[in-house]
């Protein structure tokens, strides 16, 4: 099973891809996750790719497309969720080549969704921990002692990308490129979209219900 899980920043699609991991089995691809584990290691392309995240603008594809190429060979006996990727046609459409090339196909595209305003309010308040990657939020996800992680007692952080006016520039940019996977995925007949609203076990549940219908 393949599985992509996308939407705007703030949905709360990292706590959805592990939710869904123990639910389902699935080894999660996030280059979100991935990029930052870079950058926190200063290697050359966590370097390179820092200056976007800033900006809170989008990587350019050639550091992905290298990523996701060798995801996808180390794990292509597991069942996988992506989280975030692709996020245009143009990587949808490399990302169906890739897939291909080791025989494996996309089985399902779920849109999590939320309002501009609801998004806002949730990533001025997003913390995550530097060591473990585990992301929280103080609205919705506090973690059990204050700004420690419940993992690994690391001191959380805010990311540099969470506030106001970067997060309104990532929703044009969403908009503009990622929200015609739409009407792509749509005459695939795999697309889903699931509101982001309410309690993370009810919009797992909205998750879950959709896999296990249209997924043996």
């Amino acid at each position: 099973m393949i599985v992509l899980l996308f939407g705007p920043p703030g949905v709360g699609k990292g706590t959805q891809a592990d939710l869904l991991t123990k639910k389902f089995n699935l080894t999660v691809c996030s280059t979100g996750n991935i990029l930052r584990e870079e950058i926190t290691r200063k290697t050359e392309l966590g370097m390179a790719v820092k200056t976007f995240l800033d900006k809170g603008e989008l990587v350019h594809d050639e550091y992905l497309f290298k990523l996701i190429e060798q995801f996808l060979y180390a794990y292509k006996n597991n069942s996988m969720l992506f989280d975030g990727f692709p996020r245009n046609i143009n990587q949808a459409e490399v990302f169906d080549t890739l897939l291909s090339q080791v025989d494996l196909k996309l089985d399902a595209a779920l849109e999590l969704y939320l309002s501009v305003n609801e998004i806002v309010a949730r990533l001025e308040h997003r913390r995550y921990c530097s060591t473990c990657g585990r992301t929280f939020n103080l609205l919705t996800n506090r973690p059990s002692k204050e700004n420690l992680c419940d993992i690994c007692g690391t001191a959380l952080m805010q990311r540099s990308d969470d506030t106001e006016e970067v997060i309104r520039r990532r929703m044009k940019i969403y908009d503009r490129e990622t929200h015609p996977l739409i009407d792509y995925y749509t005459e695939k007949n795999i697309y889903h979209q699931i509101s982001a609203r309410g309690p993370q076990k009810e919009v797992f549940q909205r998750i879950a219900l959709i896999l296990n219908g249209n997924i043996d």
